[in-house]
């Protein structure tokens, strides 16, 4: 895990230099809040509740768990650019950016 957070944390410095903002997210948190299952549980599941609120071609092919989570981090930067994102954390350290519960939709997965 550190050599992944280490490459994360450079891949952001990078971006930000670029002028490109990042945002910290965590996927099988995504999919608690949006009523999905976890890769862990059922994959299939998780790509046909990903093609519902995306565009594109995510069921034309069998996609691997990090594909998905990577299309449902995806879905919640999305989420932050249009404002509507639930964030948790430290400010002064870093926020976890996570979509917005919404009080219909079922849990869990």
């Amino acid at each position: 895990m550190r050599m992944l957070t280490s490459r994360g944390m450079n891949l952001a410095r990078r971006l930000k230099r670029m002028g490109v903002e990042s945002v910290e997210t965590f996927p099988g948190g995504a999919q608690d809040i949006l009523g999905m299952p976890r890769k862990q549980v059922d994959l299939e599941a998780l790509q046909r509740a990903l093609a519902e609120m995306c565009t594109g071609d995510v069921l034309e092919r069998k996609l691997t768990g990090d594909e998905l989570d990577a299309i449902n981090c995806a879905l919640v930067a999305k989420d932050y650019a249009s404002g509507s994102y639930l964030a948790i954390g430290d400010p002064s350290e870093i926020l976890m950016i996570l979509p917005r519960p919404d009080p219909r939709r079922k849990s869990g997965g």
